[in-house]
């Protein structure tokens, strides 16, 4: 019997497949890092996305009792974003390191410039 998938494994499964299709130019001797890369984005991305809805919904800060004391502290999932989106954002860089460095940019006659500010040639 197969194993129903939880939302959270949809939705990082719906992000992996995304992720290897904007990647799918990464040369076939680097794909099996580039899966473990996505396979980690993929789950930071759902959970950052976690994160950031506990945040929203409960702000950056929360109140804590201590006793008879009252604090306000940073928000534990204020805490894990800050420290995953880096590690995101490192993750994300080595992924990209592995596309070839030949790719091009393709010019448009309508691209008011862009291309050439750029340095391509038109």
């Amino acid at each position: 019997m197969a194993k129903k998938l939880s939302p959270e494994d949809k939705k990082i499964n719906k992000e992996k497949k995304s992720l290897k299709q904007a990647f799918e130019d990464i040369p076939d001797e680097k794909q099996a890092i580039a899966d473990k890369l996505i396979d980690r984005l993929s789950f930071m991305t759902v959970t950052l996305e976690n994160l950031e809805e506990d945040i929203k919904t409960n702000g950056p800060v929360v109140e804590m009792v201590n006793g008879k004391q009252i604090l306000l502290i940073e928000n534990p999932a204020q805490k894990s974003y800050n420290t995953m989106i880096n590690r995101f954002t490192s993750t994300y860089d080595k992924l990209i390191g592995l596309l070839p460095k030949e790719v091009s940019v393709p010019v448009t006659d309508d691209d008011n410039g862009f291309s050439k500010f750029l340095g391509q040639r038109q």
